[in-house]
């Protein structure tokens, strides 16, 4: 069978939201079943920053496979207007389209074929259509307290566009399953950034007493750079399973080259590693640390032990300057980035801050 792939990259996705991911009350049947037959990687993380370079490596990466004389389609999610009709919706007309071309790539079963589809991902602030609106009006006859009404209210807004969205992705994974039966081409859904869900509203009291500390964390916050990424059909032999590998949403591209049977150059400049060997189950060296950057000018490093963030690249500018500007959160322990640990830690704050300096001198 000739490689296929189908990749739906979506701008923005809370992972905190997704039942695959741990969420309780949020339905997302479609995700959850595709998660449980492919593979979930549990650390994904992206930075903040407009993805100028991960599109121009993707369009780069689409016309080199052209050129090769792969097939491949890019289909792009287009302005809806308001609406309470679900077809109408932006989502539903990118994946009517997308189901439409899988239905004409399906006639020759000899092509290998690429399917880019790009969506914007959850509308927030946004209205789901009524019909999913109704799902969540039970959450908010609960009793809470005065102050958690608003949070609930914010959090049932969100969870009816998401359970909208999983509906209209269920349509998508069912004529990929219609068309292709049991030998699916590599599916990839991943988001380029997280969201934020009522996150700030979660944080107040910390940011009462602590304000100092969660400021220095910017917008390099988890909710914002912690983002999901399932990949299915790439083998039959991790079904189910979840990744602790340090990726990001980067490493798709090189995996598409390397799934087509190219060299994966196109998004060396990212930094980007193909996951194939991952996905494969090979034993090879993985890399330890991820860098990220904001739009502020902050920059930070996260390992799979610490978060290291630096709220201005001038705070890194000089190998000795000083680092008492530099904040350490201990992860995955704390979640919210409110409990600055850079006093109990000076070693590990100026082997990273180094780490960091290395990385910005070398780019």
């Amino acid at each position: 069978m000739p490689p296929r792939a189908i990749v739906l990259s979506l701008e923005q996705l809370s992972r905190r939201c997704l039942g695959c991911y741990g969420h309780e009350w949020i339905e997302t049947p479609n995700l959850d079943r595709f998660a449980s037959r492919g593979v979930v990687f549990d650390h994904c993380f992206a930075s903040p920053i407009p993805e100028t370079e991960f599109r121009e490596s993707s369009e780069t990466l689409s016309n080199r496979l052209r050129q090769q004389g792969l097939v491949v389609l890019r289909k792009c999610e287009s302005d809806a207007h308001d609406s309470d009709s679900l077809c109408d919706t932006a989502f539903s007309r990118l994946v009517a389209a997308g189901e439409q071309a899988l239905l004409e790539l399906s006639r020759d079963s000899t092509r290998s074929w690429l399917l880019c589809l790009e969506s914007c991902g959850i509308g927030w602030p946004g209205v789901a259509t009524s019909e999913f609106v109704e799902l969540y009006a039970d959450e908010l006859d609960e009793e809470l307290a005065a102050d958690l009404v608003a949070i609930r209210e914010i959090e049932v807004a969100y969870a009816a566009l998401l359970t909208q969205f999983d509906h209209v992705l269920g349509r998508l994974l069912g004529t990929v399953d219609r068309l292709f039966g049991d030998a699916p081409p590599l599916i990839v859904v991943v988001a380029a950034h997280g969201q934020g869900v009522c996150e700030e509203e979660m944080l107040s009291p910390q940011l009462d007493q602590n304000t100092e500390a969660t400021s220095d964390a910017g917008s390099l916050r988890d909710e914002l750079v912690h983002v999901p990424l399932l990949i299915l059909g790439a083998t039959s032999e991790m079904l189910g399973s979840r990744r602790a590998e340090l990726v990001t949403p980067a490493d798709v591209l090189p995996t598409l080259s390397d799934w087509f049977g190219f060299p994966p150059e196109a998004a060396a400049e990212l930094d980007a590693v193909s996951l194939l060997p991952v996905l494969r189950n090979e034993e090879r060296p993985w890399r330890s640390e991820l860098f990220f950057d904001d739009a502020e000018g902050a920059t930070g490093l996260r390992n799979d032990q610490f978060l290291l963030v630096v709220p201005a690249l001038s705070g890194i500018a000089e190998r000795d300057g000083d680092e008492a500007t530099c904040a350490l959160f201990l992860k995955p322990e704390d979640v919210w980035q409110v409990n600055d640990v850079a006093a109990q830690y000076p070693d590990q704050v100026a082997n990273l801050r180094t780490a960091l300096l290395d990385r910005r001198q070398s780019r």
